[in-house]
């Protein structure tokens, strides 16, 4: 035997420690005396024993004491009993106090090696087992699953991940059917097979946290052997992670599945962008050309200012389809929304519509002294139509649609997925209707574009609320979708305007137009309407006008003429467009002047063209204010370049 072996020898006796210690040591035992109970606790804090001699009746604290503590406290130290008074009493209760053995004094030299031997052999082994297991504990405890052992549903023994996954400590299932805790009862009956090792399988369950969330589980189970008696393993896994994983893949497809459909509505746009809005000018400004030669008290006009209002939402409808598709910014104004309501019911596209639904009312709340909104009017035009018209065609028979505005004040944040509402002060539009409500698993793809619930012969394109969305976002404000009692309620919060409330409903004072003084103005637009118009509205202002209708037609009359603004189209036909037909007017006449008015173009090109000294690009349909303040603009600047 080598020094490696620590003996503790407890005896009150020095002639008997110091002859004990002079055997052992003989023999290459590593020895160290205590000559009281108080004495050998001390010793036991401060180094590690293999073995403990322990005589039982010490004067301060009871051998049978010292032992019980060794077993609570140092379990790797093995504890041989000493004792002159040999009662079979006292011998059981050592051995059940976790005393290996048991010796009478006077000692037997040869009893006494061979039960150091045995004793020595007993904590190398408890030494061993302790290290085994430490390590499938740690094993277990690295593990992602959680791992417990059970029996008759009551647990034996788990790993610190299945107590932290469900939120419990290991004590607080002692003695209860811990499963009721975790898993509903419904679903111990489905499990019931793999409980109790008859199904090897692996099953998903939903699992229960101790703060009532519910955990996505995945579970396998098996018969085991456990300290010698059947029981079952259960390793769980929580699949939370995996599953919002699984969730954000979905998402994504969704994601990629929208942006197809965005690009496929962004070539539609394109494609049709351009001649709309050629055809939508002539709606637009003929009216206006009649609208500026008459006064509001003549036969027709609030008829020809209706037509004139229809075309212009008609062309907020095509830069909806634009703006889907790109993004796009829009021109605002600060605005009442009672006002835009008001206007809105006496319109041609609500009263024909209207027309078709004729058991059903409008019915309207609007607050007073309600807040301005900065907002693009015709876009919020086109929000109602939309809104008003899904409440209609909601509506079988008899029944109502109501509107409501009201000023409210947020006083905190709100965040529902990427929007986030501002604390402040908001307008709130309420649209509800008495139909049937929205269908279950419908709510969430109510905004999706294309998408549409309507039947058939109703002629859904799936596209209204899809732009409600879009022009709420543009407005940053939000949106909200619910199912009331009955039908569906869509609130709509729209940031206030800085500026005070509205004190009351004021006409809009009509704006004169900026007049021109005789300048010369080159038109370049490959539609000969589109100039005609054009020409017709820049005559009333005041201006000379010269129409061709490509940009290499415009490069020969600037040859010959200058001209002090030209007015370019973007798009021509197969010849120059306007960017590259002012990139080469600049090599003939460098400082000159000039607008771009298109119904629909690239952002590149318009860019492009900025760049080179266009002073301002315009979209289709121009109205007489518009242009005029734009030439105005661009005749009394300095230079475009």
């Amino acid at each position: 035997m080598t020094g490696d072996t620590h003996i503790l020898l407890v005896d009150d006796e020095h002639r008997f420690i110091e002859s004990l210690q002079h055997i052992l040591t003989h023999y290459g035992y590593a020895c160290a005396p205590a000559y009281s109970g108080q004495q050998a606790i001390e010793l036991l804090s401060q180094g590690e024993y293999d073995v403990a001699l322990l005589d039982v009746g010490l004067p301060d604290i009871s051998g049978l004491d010292v032992a019980r503590h060794i077993r609570k406290t140092y379990p790797m130290t093995t504890s041989v009993m000493l004792t002159g008074i040999n009662t079979a009493e006292t011998a059981v209760q050592a051995l059940r106090l976790g005393a290996y053995d048991f010796l009478n004094k006077p000692i037997n030299h040869e009893t006494l090696l061979r039960t150091l031997d045995r004793a020595i052999d007993h904590s190398r082994l408890q030494r061993e087992l302790k290290s085994s297991l430490d390590r499938c504990q740690a094993l277990a405890d690295v593990a992602w699953e959680g791992i417990v052992f059970h029996a008759d549903g009551c647990l034996l023994e788990g790993n610190k991940q299945f107590f932290r996954m469900f939120g419990y400590y290991g004590d607080e299932f002692n003695g209860d059917r811990f499963l009721d805790k975790i898993i509903s009862k419904n679903e111990i009956k489905r499990l019931k097979p793999l409980l109790l090792g008859e199904d090897s399988g692996i099953i998903q369950t939903v699992g229960r946290h101790r703060n009532g969330t519910e955990l996505p589980l995945e579970v396998k189970a098996r018969t085991v052997d456990y300290a010698g008696r059947s029981a079952h393993v259960l390793i769980v896994r929580d699949m939370s992670e995996r599953v919002k994983m699984e969730q954000e893949n979905i998402d994504l497809h969704k994601k990629l599945a929208m942006a197809g459909k965005f690009k496929a509505l962004g070539m539609m746009a394109g494609s049709v962008a351009h001649d709309l809005n050629n055809i939508l000018t002539a709606v637009v400004s003929y009216p206006e050309l009649l609208l500026c030669q008459m006064k509001e008290s003549d036969r027709y006009y609030r008829e020809i200012k209706k037509i004139q209002e229809a075309g212009k939402r008609a062309a907020a409808v095509v830069s909806d389809l634009v703006s889907i598709a790109r993004g796009g910014s829009r021109k605002t104004e600060p605005a009442n929304l009672n006002e835009i309501i008001i206007s809105h019911l006496d319109s041609i596209e609500h009263n024909e519509r209207l027309a078709r639904f004729p058991e059903v009312q409008i019915f309207t709340r609007l607050q007073q002294n309600l807040h301005r909104i900065e907002c693009s009017p015709p876009h919020i035009n086109k929000l109602l139509l939309n809104l008003i018209g899904n409440a209609l065609e909601a509506i079988s028979g008899t029944g109502a649609v109501h509107l409501t505005t009201k000023n409210c004040t947020l006083s905190r944040e709100i965040a529902n997925g990427e929007v986030v509402l501002k604390p402040g002060k908001y307008v709130k539009l309420t649209v509800t209707d008495s139909g049937p409500g929205i269908p279950d698993g419908t709510l969430e793809r109510i905004f999706d574009p294309f998408y549409s619930t309507k039947k058939t012969e109703k002629s859904g394109t799936g596209l209204g609320l899809t732009i409600v969305w879009n022009i709420v976002q543009d407005h940053k404000g939000w949106v909200d979708v619910k199912n009331g009692e009955p039908g569906a309620i869509f609130e709509i919060f729209l940031p206030a305007c800085a500026a005070s409330r509205e004190t009351g409903a004021t006409a809009m004072d009509r704006v004169p137009y900026a007049m021109g003084k005789d300048e010369l103005i080159l038109l370049v637009d490959d539609s000969h309407e589109q100039n005609m118009v054009m020409g017709e509205m820049l005559k009333i202002l005041g201006y000379r006008t010269h129409a061709v209708n490509s940009g290499e037609k415009a490069l020969d009359f600037l040859n010959l003429q200058p001209a002090d603004v030209v007015i370019l189209d973007m798009n021509m036909g197969d010849g120059l467009n306007g960017r590259q037909t002012y990139e080469q007017i600049l090599k003939i006449r460098p400082d000159q002047k000039a607008i771009i008015v298109t119904g629909y173009s690239d952002h590149v090109e318009i860019m492009r063209a900025q760049d080179l000294g266009i002073a301002m690009a315009l979209e289709k349909p121009v109205t007489f204010d518009v242009i005029s303040r734009a030439l105005r603009a661009t005749i009394e600047s300095p230079s475009s370049n």
